[in-house]
């Protein structure tokens, strides 16, 4: 099974970390210098013991899912004060993936319902596993099959889950269809299979985010994509580049882009390395890219944080319209860092550290996510020991 094979290639690349051919110049004209409100000390951090992988949603209420060696566990959480609820343990015998990068999807819905979505092991494969409202989880995914992970959920205009996860090095979508969900196959048949597709749902159009993988002049090219379906889901357009340039990595980089929408445009952000063709780069950039045509075309790519070594990025939007992006800083004066936008994403703040390792018990914090809910924006992430979620108000 990939497990042992991500964990010994992570750390070879260091979760993509790097050295560089070229310095990248960061597009300070796209981005902003004044200060963010969220930076300083948040409201609470809450521990989650044994935590290998976290992941935040928000609807009728905020709630945390994480992944622990043997267990699934999903609770609601106080945005207030941090305290847990509720707590339910919700994958039966099933073996979860634990991985930093096997967040589980969830969702609420609008009656306070909760789905989760994750993959879990069984002998030389996976299979995705999807539990309605924290019923006993069903396979969505057939039988297990290698490289099967990474799922993703969102919700579509009439309240049903829509996801998207890596089988084989393929993207597959599952919706519903006359109440229960299938799976569609092969909807890019080659991609990169450790980087997270993100679906996004829209009243005229399904976007899905992902890193592709192609060939140009021998060398293996990773960059990030966005495929678009204009009939919820049945039929599915050429994919288009998201990125303008190429990025050349014979090697995994465990770090895919995420999507938002706001106000009709589609906001892409994503790491990549592409000042240097060799897997051992030492600086990676966070970038942003919009579309403003429903996502059949995009524009120029932004740089929000250069020089340095930046993956991972998350975003969500508040109920002011403004963009709240994170992202995984690593060394050792490293974090989360963030930046806001307040422009449906065509410029950035200047990049600040919201979460030092001080924040994380003296750990690296990797692999967050983000939401907001009532006021607050709550993050989540885990350290290698435990994971955590805290919350800042937005003012």
């Amino acid at each position: 099974m990939r497990v042992a094979i991500i964990s010994a290639v992570a750390l070879l690349l260091g979760g993509c970390g790097s050295g560089t051919d070229a310095p990248v110049t960061s597009t300070s004209s796209a981005l902003s210098a004044e200060p963010s409100g969220l930076v300083g000390e948040p409201s609470f951090v809450t521990p989650l013991e044994d935590a290998v992988s976290v992941n935040v949603a928000a609807g009728f209420g905020t709630v945390v899912a994480w992944i622990t060696h043997d267990a699934v566990s999903v609770a609601t959480v106080d945005v207030s004060t941090g305290a847990l609820a509720d707590v339910e343990k919700i994958n039966g015998d099933l073996a979860p993936f634990a991985h930093p990068i096997e967040r589980p999807a969830v969702r609420v819905g609008g009656e306070g319902d909760v789905d989760v979505a994750f993959t879990a092991l069984a002998g030389s494969g996976a299979t995705v596993y999807f539990s309605e409202d924290l019923s006993l989880p069903e396979p969505i995914s057939g039988p297990p099959r290698p490289e099967t992970n990474l799922v993703h959920m969102t919700t579509t205009p009439d309240g049903s889950p829509l996801l998207a996860w890596l089988e084989d090095s393929t993207l597959s979508v599952a919706r519903s269809d006359g109440g229960s969900l299938t799976e569609f196959e092969g909807v890019d048949d080659l991609t990169c299979d450790c980087c997270n597709p993100v679906p996004v749902v829209t009243d005229d159009s399904l976007v899905v985010a992902y890193r592709d993988r192609d060939t140009v002049d021998g060398e293996i090219v990773r960059n990030v994509a966005a495929i678009r379906s204009l009939d919820g889901g049945d039929s599915y357009e050429s994919p288009v580049e998201v990125a303008d340039d190429d990025w050349f990595l014979n090697g995994c980089p465990f770090t895919g882009p995420d999507l938002i929408e706001i106000e009709g445009a589609f906001v892409v952000a994503w790491m990549d390395a592409r000042q240097s063709v060799h897997p051992n780069q030492a600086d990676s950039t966070i970038w942003v890219d919009r579309s403003l045509d429903g996502g059949a075309t995009f524009g120029t790519d932004q740089a929000v944080a250069a020089n340095g070594r930046h993956r991972w990025p998350v975003m969500t939007v508040d109920s002011s319209g403004v963009i709240h992006l994170i992202w995984e800083t690593q060394g050792p004066e490293g974090g989360l860092s963030y930046s806001w936008s307040e422009d449906q994403g065509e410029t950035f703040s200047e990049p600040e550290l919201l979460v030092d390792r001080a924040m994380s018990d003296g750990r690296a914090p990797t692999s967050p996510s983000v939401v907001y809910h009532e006021g607050h924006v709550v993050v989540s992430w885990a350290n290698g020991v435990q994971g955590y979620v805290a919350a800042w108000p937005t003012g």
